[in-house]
This record gives C-alpha cells, structure tokens and sequence, in this order.
C-alpha cells in the first residue's frame, strides 16, 4: 500500500510539475518574514512538507561533492561501503560490506558484500559496483587522499579483493565511501551528474524532490515518502528559510568561516570529526631546530580554551587520535599538559634564561640573543586567532616574547612554503604555525610528519623542514599493527613525537552539527561519514502531516550572490 501511495505521489507530483512549469511562469509563493532568532517552544513545519536545501551551483555527484547542502542529499541518495560510529570503530551490521579479512601483512585485504542491497533501478548492488566505486573514489578530489597506499580492487564471487602498497590492517575504516552503480559514474540525471545510488532515496523524474527508494531493504521504515529540494545559496535566505520550516534539517560546520548562526531554540546534534587543529614548528628557523624548545612548547597551549571557542563544537586533545578512540594513550596526557611553570622550567634548564635581567629570556649563542618568536596563523579563523593570542600573553607571562602574525589564506600558505614572510618592510622567519588537517580515519599521520623528498620538495601537508627519517616507518608499523598490540603502538609513536621531539602539538579536534527545529525530528544518530545515518530511524513530526500537498514545495527565493556556502573542506 505504501509503495503504491509513493508512486501515487510522484506522479502527482510530476504532472504538477508539469502543469506549472519550471520557468518564469510559475508563480512563487512569498516567504514570511523570518523568525529566526526568536525563541519557541516548538517550531513547526510551515509547509507541510520535509525539505533540504539544495546548490545547483554545486555537483550532485558524491565523489564530488563538496558542498554542505549536496553532501546532504548525496547521504540520502547512496550507501557506504560501511560506517563508523563517532568512536571511530566500524559498526557492524550496516553498510554494504558485511565482514572483512587480511593476511598477516595487512596488504591485501579480502570484502564480503552483503546481499539484499539494491540499486533504485531494482538491480541488486554486486562486487562490480563496489570495485568500481572505489575506482572513481581514488581518482577524486574528495576521497583520493585516503587512498595513498591502495594499488587495485578487483571483484570476485560475492567479494572484492583488495590489495595495498603498505600494511594496513585499519584500512577498512577508510571505506566509509558511497556506492554508485557500475558504468553510472558520468549519468547526466535529472539533477545532474548524479550516478545511480542505492541508498533510501532516489531523484524523482523532475530533479526537484527526492522520492523513497522501493527497493532499498528499511523502505517501509522510511519517515516521508518524498523530500522536496529547495534551494537557498545565500546566509540570510538560508537561515530564513530553516527558521521559518521552509528547510527542515541542516548541516553545519561551526569552525569555518561559511559557519551560519542559528537560533538557540533549534536542536543540534554534534558528531565527531577527523579535523585537527594543532601547531607545528619550522625546524630550520632559530628555536625551532631545537627538540627542548618544541617539547616545552606542549605545556604552552590550553587545549581546553578551543572547546571554549568553538562553543563547545571541539574536543581537546593532547595526541593526534580523537580522544575517545580505544587506542588513544590517555596516559601520555598528563605529561603534555597546560603548564606553564613546566614550559618555563624546560627552557631555563636547557639555558634559556634572563641573563641580562630585563625580564626577558635569551638564548646562549656566545652571547646572550634576545628571542622574539614569530607565530603565523590564517586569520579565517577566529578560534584560531584566539588559540595564537591566548598562547602570545602566557608567553610574555614568562618572559618569552611571541608576535602572532595574522595572515590571509594565501599570504599564510606562502608563508608556511617559503617559511618566512615579510612585516612590513622586513622579512621575517615562520618560527611556528597554527595549522589544521583533515586526518584519515585510521589516524594516519604520514601526509603531515614525513619529512620533505630528494627534491626538496614539501610532502603535502608538512611544512616543518623535519629531517627525521624514521618517522614514516614508526608511523607503518602502527597502521601495520594487530588489534592485540595496536594501542601500544600508537602510545610508542605519540610518546616519540611529543616527549622525544616535540615536533607536534595537538590543540583538538572539531565536531560539526545537524540542525533540526525543535520538535520536529528524532532518532537522530550522525556521523561523520554519514550525518542522516539511520534516516529511515527518524520520526519527523509536522503540525498537520495529514494535509501535507501532493504538490511541490513553496518555491525558493531567488539565488543570490553573496555569502555562498562555498569553499568547504575536502574530505582527507
């Protein structure tokens, strides 16, 4: 009865559709003017109707797919591979790939695909589709970081063989990635670029709403039937839209500069991310070089100030895994904690003192050298910003002078580049850099400490200059290591990072929200791999489902050009 009820409503809806028009001549309904802001006990669905906002400007393909809004519907329309909880541990039961094995050098990797996953087309999802998906993922901006140790996949009887260049035995948790149908990849659908997917929903025939997907496994658990596809590209009309029930559910990254201020009333429901801030230094400029210098500089940071700053939108973290990890080496915090005493402490011991007793700390270079510490970070972020300012007064509280350097995003990658900048008239050395990095789900550190290659090259994510040679193969045999030992092995790679070099310093890790109004949805269970997971879970309640149009959704106010939701991060 209810597939019969969908398939009723969608050809309601498209001879609507068809009826109206999609050009100038349909008439666009006005929307009120907003409340967001306004304290409510309940907000209620003004149009009847379940909607998500949309970005035409922006791919629909979900291996390319940066914008917030698109990565939303991409997460209704396709499967992943698996999914993670917000512990970072593969939830069994759920996915496409039901068990997985490696030998015993993690290389080559051996993928059950579970049966009864169907496309929206009635064909069943098979180890083609898998192999080639991840064929498309590793050649895609999005994804293809994760992939630096992948070789090949190939599909078998009701498997996919995978094998990898470097031992990997946590490379199942990088397969939180969407599923498309074999030889779909470049479908023009009807809302672009969109290869067919096998997750809860489907495009309908007109590109402007989602319909629920009869042949995917908790089709008659789905909450709606159809989900309508606004679209919304401004701050204000966004805000306005999801304030007033014109959208009903939001993604939302409070860290970035695109981050949108919703009102108090809503509900947010937060999920862990691989995002980590932290601070680094240039091992070539005059304190930097020195492994004292950067192992006082752990106990110069309160971690706890980035929670604080980002609304308590972070976690803080002294050690490069997110803190609730089963491998995390909650041991080694105490001995990278917020102390400055500790900080002053280290240095004086190791000779930096106030030797001509002005109140300042100099070095010994022959004779004393007054320190002044140029500290760079992107001026994008206030949080940031305030982390460099916090750090700029304990220092001058120990009598160690730091400059923070605010700069634009361009002048600040020059700077970490060239590592020097120019201030006015002079050019000055990058002492040490705020930075932040979209780790991989395993915790992979590679991209971010290996040192530079024979052509001097800077490797990615790595700015430091480090000439440390053996922190990629201490960084292998981590990733290369048993459940039984693999903890111990993270604690002996931190515990040589931060206690015998000191190269990095970990401030915390991000968390980003899903947004509803209140009273209007539950269940809700993000991740950061999936942030509608369990959608077919939810209970989205309106004020009068029941009169719920057969009819499209009011229309959009018209698109506009400022503050567009652009320029997210890649994934990895």
């Amino acid at each position: 009865m209810k597939r019969s009820l969908a398939l009723l409503l969608a050809l309601a809806l498209a001879l609507s559709c068809a009826a109206c028009g999609r050009g100038g001549g349909s008439q666009e309904e006005e929307i009120p003017e907003s409340s967001g802001g306004k304290d409510v006990e309940r907000a209620p669905a003004l149009d009847n109707v379940f909607s998500v906002n949309s970005n035409s400007r922006y791919s629909k393909n979900p291996f390319v797919a940066t914008n917030h809004a698109n990565q939303l519907i991409c997460s209704l329309v396709y499967e992943n591979m698996i999914e993670l909880d917000n512990n970072f541990e593969v939830v069994r039961d759920s996915g496409i790939i039901s068990e997985w094995k490696c030998d015993d050098t993690g290389k080559n990797w051996e993928l059950t695909i579970e049966p009864g996953h169907y496309f929206s087309d009635g064909t069943e999802v098979m180890p083609r589709d898998v192999s080639y998906s991840m064929g498309w993922a590793i050649n895609s901006d999005r994804y293809h970081g994760r992939f630096a140790s992948y070789q090949g996949a190939s599909p078998g009887e009701g498997v996919v063989y995978v094998t990898l260049g470097i031992g990997d035995r946590q490379f199942i948790k990088l397969l939180n990635l969407p599923v498309i149908k074999s030889g779909t990849y470049g479908d023009l659908g009807p809302a672009g670029n969109t290869p067919i997917g096998s997750g809860p929903y489907c495009y309908n025939e007109e590109g402007d709403a989602l319909i629920a997907n009869e042949y995917y496994p908790g089709y008659e658990e789905l909450p709606v039937d159809t989900i309508y596809l606004k679209e919304y590209n401004s701050a204000d009309t966004i805000i306005s839209a999801f304030e007033d029930g014109y959208i009903d559910v939001v993604i939302n990254d409070p860290s970035s500069y695109t981050n949108l201020g919703y009102a108090s009333s809503n509900e947010f429901h937060t999920y862990a991310t691989t995002n980590m801030h932290y601070v680094a230094f240039n091992e070539e400029s005059m304190l930097g070089k020195y492994s004292y210098f950067r192992i006082a500089m752990q106990h110069a940071f309160d971690r706890a100030y980035l929670v604080e700053l980002l609304h308590g939108n972070a976690v803080a973290a002294a050690l490069p895994m997110y803190p609730t990890c089963s491998a995390y080496p909650a041991a080694l915090e105490d001995r990278l904690n917020y102390d400055l005493e500790a900080c002053r402490n280290i240095l004086i011991a190791a000779g930096v003192q106030d030797y001509d007793e002005d109140g300042q700390l100099e070095f010994m270079s022959g004779s004393p050298v007054e320190i002044e510490l140029h500290f760079v970070v992107c001026a994008d972020s206030s949080a940031k910003c305030g982390i460099a300012r916090r750090f700029q007064e304990d220092m001058a509280s120990i009598g160690l002078k730091v400059t923070v350097h605010e700069l634009t995003w361009g002048d600040y990658m020059d700077a970490l580049e060239e590592g020097k900048f120019k201030s006015g008239k002079q050019t000055v050395p990058v002492d040490m850099y705020y930075g932040e990095v979209k780790l991989r789900n395993n915790f992979d550190l590679t991209e971010l400490l290996q040192p530079r290659d024979e052509d001097n090259e800077l490797t990615n994510q790595n700015y430091s200059r480090s000439k440390d040679t053996t922190i990629v193969g201490r960084i292998e045999r981590y990733l290369a290591a048993p459940d039984s030992t693999r903890a111990d092995e993270f604690y002996q790679l931190c515990d040589y990072i931060m206690n015998t070099q000191g190269s990095l310093i970990v401030i915390g890790f991000e968390k980003q929200q899903i947004i509803t109004r209140r009273g209007v949805c539950k269940g809700i269970n993000p991740n950061y791999g999936n942030p509608l997971y369990g959608f077919e879970h939810w209970e989205i309640t309106f004020d009068d489902l029941d009169a719920a149009p057969a009819t499209p959704a009011p229309s959009a106010l018209p698109a506009t050009n400022n503050n567009d939701d652009k320029g997210e991060k890649k994934d990895d």
